[in-house]
């Protein structure tokens, strides 16, 4: 199946500007969505992101003989029923919520049908945090997913807001493991008793104290004391120790 390169798809599937205007996390999940889905053929688009309260008194509107918000008519009997959210009560209205159809890998050719590939997105996407409004019971939504976080509408209305779990992790590229740094030879003691000392000077904290004949790794020098790993640093003086490069 041919699909655009994954940085082309995801200008396609946030084409439209109030999907652009989502709360921050809710765009690096729904970025996330997007990924996950494309790497199984699976393929999404967005549809609908932000909206002002005016905004979802017309979707509300729809479906409904009459609806009066702030003195003007929004109500469309013409057309579908297709929310029971008035303005303030969608979680559109917090950028905290999106609305999605599948289509094509090139972003085209919208499929309105909850198929297999639909419900896969909203596994997907419950996986990232996302609630699915196909799964609601009242009125199932199934273009409809938000990042709730276990609010309900009227906490959020009261200055609640969910916590995201999982942006951190997506928008900040994990450090790669630490590497041991690896020895460039071997320190032997010369003398009956050898100051190690916490840093690369000799005026340096005394922290311990190693004996004639004993061997230790040796992971570089500096200011004329050989490092024996981090906090222990010995005389590189040849009546002191002699070194062996491995």
């Amino acid at each position: 199946m041919g699909k655009l390169p994954i940085n082309e798809y995801l200008v396609e599937a946030f084409k439209r500007n109030k999907c652009k205007q989502v709360h921050q996390n809710v765009y690096k999940l729904a970025e996330e969505l997007v990924r996950r889905c494309w790497k199984e053929d699976v393929f999404i688009v967005f549809t609908d992101g932000l909206r002002t309260f005016e905004d979802q008194a017309a979707i509300y509107g729809k479906g409904r003989s009459s609806y009066i918000y702030k003195g003007k008519q929004y109500g469309n009997p013409k057309v579908k029923k297709v929310s029971n959210a008035e303005p303030g009560t969608s979680f559109h209205n917090y950028g905290l919520a999106l609305d999605f159809v599948t289509c094509d890998g090139y972003g085209k050719n919208i499929d309105w049908n909850v198929g297999p590939k639909w419900r896969r997105a909203a596994v997907i996407a419950k996986e990232l945090g996302f609630t699915w409004g196909g799964d609601w019971t009242s009125f199932k939504d199934y273009p409809h997913i938000q990042y709730d976080g276990g609010l309900s509408i009227g906490q959020v209305q009261n200055g609640a807001f969910p916590k995201f779990k999982l942006t951190e992790s997506l928008s900040t590229p994990k450090p790669a493991p630490a590497s041991k740094p690896s020895h460039i030879g071997i320190v032997e003691v010369l003398v009956g008793n050898l100051n190690v000392r916490a840093e690369a000077s000799f005026n340096s904290k005394i922290v311990k104290v190693v004996t004639k004949g004993s061997k230790w790794k040796c992971y570089g020098k500096k200011n004329g004391l050989y490092n024996l790993g981090k906090g222990a640093w010995v005389s590189a003086g040849s009546k002191y120790t002699k070194f062996t490069p491995v």
